[in-house]
């Protein structure tokens, strides 16, 4: 393997020779958790693709591949089949010998396919120098007040036994729920008038009827109006917002009469009995994020099910009720008729029992629900005592540093940024504690008596001390004796130490401090647009809070892949493309290799949200790759005798200035493209060039002059000249798509003196005397002559003479540019006539005139062009190339 498609040997080279500033790529841990799919193809080849273009802009590049090697996914795959083991240095063991088996298969993929980087250096987050690293950052935020510790609602996985962050959901949005109208019987409504003896109830709309056992207030919105009203001629008054009464007459299926309305000031010191343990009595409370939306204008609040529940909670000063378990289950507290049934399931259809005739209307209704993204099972949200990042007091210095950051690609820029600003604006909180095994540990200490919690600089340097000495398993394996610094005030025994692990994105979040250092930024970060709520986020927000500035300058953001249908890949859809089989094939499938997956990759997967992967899209790259290599080769075999000469420009023929013209557009339009990253379109111009140019005019052109011209001429050299400067502007423009084709193809070049790679063989480019828009606004008019020379006489130009009789002006033109000889024998070449006559008319006002004779000479059998004399003879060209060739011949011998 050659050194640039050796991607590391590439990577220490350019390190070495190329000069600073460097450009740095971060690399998002691709997850150690199975075999690389489509979606690292896709971010993989993009981010070498990027590096390479770098290079051959002679710029230095930083790119240290990185693993994310902790979390629930990988412990699922580990314990797959030992689902009930507990110990957790059994359960570590096995987590981190799955995730090295799958760093070490993925990693010699990834080279596979080309992908250069710093290999051999690598990081992981389960290494010990990056775990003492992110303790440190941990104890950085935790001092600095970013990082707390409280009791809050956060999403929890009783599937997986864990909290979860908003980057774990995922939404389904077939999910079903129950959906009730219930009344809770007002106890006291001392500012409205006039109903003693009457009851009255508030209407309460939810769709989480589990939750109602944890019910400990109803909020109401101070400026709504609310009224007072009966259903169906009954003497049962209910109260709700005025706004939504027609859609609860349409719910309810009910005849509403209004009796009166009110403010909803009125339902200040109201109170109400709750619904299911009738003798609590419980308070209405004022609350802004009630609205007319939808409901009733009145909102069931259970503190430990929803963070406004929460916040209510803690204005009032309320204690929390919470009714539910790590299982998802309803705990003792909860009464016999709950006690232990899960409450998404047989809790629910519990709670609907008990309603009674409480309950005015169910039904079931299909929403969006969060699940777990690896169990793919539902959550809940449940008060419970975290670790969180305190991300709103870094929210408006992320929304203003945002306005900084380049967003990429430009076509997409627009809507990838709102949709971080959504996701930081959205966010108070981050949770960062999981209650797992596989993962780096929140190294703090709780008092047994109180909860304290006991955390300082001490302890974190003696928890690095112990990592070098024990390894990452310290925590597990060590007593709070031996975790505690002898030299600390903490007495063992009076303290328990904590059993929660960091927060994987909170892991990954922070490689930024690891791979860049403290005072770096990267000039890019990479990845799918999954990661604007995942990885972007948590490496913006841990940067902003530990050092005040972001930590990358662009975010460049690839889209899914998915099928021909533009669906997402599933096994149980049997929908999966696998990258690796698209390279080396199987049974039923030949190989593309992995110029294809690379091209695909280039052309396909840098400008959308969706990428589409098929065998016709496949198939189209395999055409594509094997134009591209199919023209470049005839070039190699052109310049087999080639000796790289200086080539005076004023020498070259007029066909060879022509494409030397579009090749100097062709360049200047893949580097302005190369600038905005639109690999896609630079790949349209490859295509459109070597197809259309190169091929079906430059080669038809010059076939002649290279076969049957003397080996040395200038007309010769002048079209070797040309086919060099092809190659080398076009290999230039695709080496860093396809590394693979263009160093095989370099390997081959003749005229290569050393032994280096076409990476480490820099090339200047263009001239800038080959922009020439005399010559194109010549050729254009030859071109339009063949268009109309096909148009009248088809494809059967090869017997005929063709006189173009041109304008004055336009002869004149083309006398600048070139003889009349050689300018007639390139246009017969270009129009694959037999002769070319050239002429103009002073009187005539159009560019030219076509005049059209069969040629009265014979075949030439060495050039197969009618010019010959005589039948069955040579040419005079070729008769006086051989007699040359023959004359040599005899002085050699």
């Amino acid at each position: 393997m050659n050194e640039a498609v050796n991607s590391e040997e590439l990577y220490k080279w350019q390190r070495k020779h190329l000069s600073d500033p460097e450009f740095i790529l971060h690399d998002g841990p691709p997850y150690a958790n199975g075999s690389p799919h489509m979606g690292h193809a896709v971010n993989k080849v993009l981010k070498d693709i990027i590096l390479r273009y770098k290079i051959l802009d002679r710029r230095k590049v930083h790119y240290v591949p990185g693993w994310d090697c902790h979390g629930l996914p990988i412990e699922l795959k580990a314990l797959r089949d030992q689902s009930k083991l507990h110990d957790p240095l059994e359960i570590r063991k096995k987590a981190k010998r799955f995730a090295k088996e799958t760093i070490e298969n993925q990693k010699k993929i990834f080279c596979s396919w080309g992908i250069l980087g710093d290999w051999n250096n690598s990081y992981t987050t389960f290494d010990v120098e990056y775990i003492k690293n992110q303790l440190r950052q941990f104890y950085k935020l935790y001092s600095k007040g970013f990082i707390y510790r409280a009791f809050k609602p956060i999403y929890w996985s009783p599937s997986s036994q864990t909290a979860l962050a908003e980057s774990e959901l995922e939404y389904n949005d077939k999910h079903k729920s129950p959906s009730i109208y219930v009344k809770f019987e007002i106890h006291n409504l001392p500012l409205v008038e006039n109903l003693e003896n009457t009851p009255v109830y508030a209407l309460i709309w939810t769709t989480t009827p589990w939750t109602l056992p944890s019910n400990q207030a109803v909020c109401f919105n101070s400026n709504l109006k609310y009224c007072i009203f009966t259903a169906d001629s009954g003497k049962t008054r209910f109260i709700a917002a005025v706004e939504l009464i027609e859609e609860i007459k349409r719910i309810l299926n009910s005849e509403i009469q209004i009796l009166s309305t009110l403010s909803g000031e009125v339902l200040t010191k109201a109170t109400y009995r709750h619904p299911i343990f009738r003798d609590q009595v419980l308070p209405f409370l004022a609350g802004s994020h009630v609205s007319a939306a939808k409901g009733t204008g009145l909102v069931h609040t259970a503190p430990a099910h929803g963070p406004e529940d929460f916040s209510i909670a803690l204005e009032n000063k309320m204690t929390i009720v919470d009714l539910v378990d790590n299982n998802g289950c309803y705990k003792e507290e909860a009464g016999p008729e709950l006690e232990g049934k899960f409450v998404l399931d047989e809790g629910n259809k519990a709670i609907l029992n008990l309603l009674q005739e409480n309950l005015l209307h169910s039904c079931e209704i299909s929403h969006s629900y969060p699940y777990d993204w690896r169990t793919k099972k539902p959550v809940i949200i449940k008060a419970s005592a975290q670790w969180f990042l305190d991300t709103n007091s870094v929210k408006k210095k992320a929304m203003e540093r945002l306005s900084h950051i380049k967003f990429i690609p430009n076509l997409k820029s627009k809507i990838y940024k709102e949709e971080f600003l959504k996701q930081i604006e959205k966010r108070t909180y981050w949770c960062i504690s999981r209650q797992r095994k596989w993962g780096v540990p929140i190294p703090v200490f709780y008092r047994r008596d109180n909860e304290e919690v006991i955390l300082n600089e001490d302890i974190i340097n003696h928890q690095c001390r112990l990592l070098d000495e024990h390894g990452p398993d310290y925590w597990w394996s060590l007593s709070e004796e031996k975790l505690i610094p002898q030299l600390s005030s903490v007495v063992p025994l009076d303290v328990k130490k904590g059993e929660d692990i960091l927060d994987i994105w909170f892991d990954s979040g922070i490689s930024w401090s690891k791979v860049l250092g403290d005072d770096n930024i990267a000039d890019m970060y990479l990845e799918g647009g999954d990661q604007l709520n995942g990885w972007f986020y948590s490496s913006l927000i841990t940067s902003l809070a530990c050092r005040d500035f972001p930590s990358y300058k662009s975010l460049y953001v690839h889209g899914f892949a998915v099928d021909e249908k533009g669906l997402k890949m599933s096994k149980s859809l049997g929908n999966v493309v696998d990258p690796v089989e698209i390279i080396v094939g199987n049974k039923k499938k030949k190989p593309y290799g992995v110029d294809v997956l690379r091209w695909w990759v280039s052309c396909h997967a840098n400008q959308e949200s969706l990428v589409y992967v098929s065998e016709n899209v496949l198939q189209s790259c395999l055409i594509e790759v094997q134009k591209i290599r199919g023209v470049l080769r005839f070039i190699l075999g052109a310049l087999k005798d080639y000796e790289c000469k200086e080539q005076n420009y004023e020498d070259l023929l007029f066909v060879d200035k022509y494409l030397l013209h579009l090749l100097y557009v062709f360049y200047h339009e893949v580097r302005e493209n190369t600038e905005q990253y639109a690999f896609n379109r630079i790949g349209k111009l490859v295509i459109n060039f070597l197809s259309n140019e190169v091929s079906a005019l430059y080669y038809t052109a010059i076939k002649d002059r290279l076969y049957c011209d003397p080996q040395n001429s200038l007309t010769r050299q002048s079209a070797q000249f040309t086919l060099l400067q092809i190659l080398e502007i076009v290999s230039l423009s695709i080496a860093p798509m396809l590394p693979h084709l263009v160093e095989e193809l370099y390997a081959y070049l003749p005229l290569k003196k050393e032994s280096k790679t076409y990476f480490t063989s820099f090339h200047e480019g263009v001239q800038q005397t080959w922009k020439n828009e005399d010559v194109e606004q010549i050729m254009n008019i030859i071109l339009d002559v063949r268009k109309n020379l096909n148009i009248q006489i088809g494809s059967s130009c090869s017997t005929m003479n063709v006189n173009i009789i041109f304008s004055k002006t336009l002869f004149e033109a083309i006398q600048r540019l070139a003889s009349a000889e050689d300018f007639s024998n390139e246009v017969a070449n270009i129009l694959q006539c037999a002769e070319v006559n050239i002429n103009y008319d002073n009187n005539q006002s159009e560019d030219y005139q076509l005049e059209i004779a069969k040629s009265n000479k014979f075949l030439c059998s060495r050039c197969r062009r009618t010019i010959s004399y005589e039948k069955d003879e040579l040419c005079c060209r070729c008769l006086n190339v051989l007699d040359c060739l023959e004359n040599k011949n005899n002085l050699i011998a």
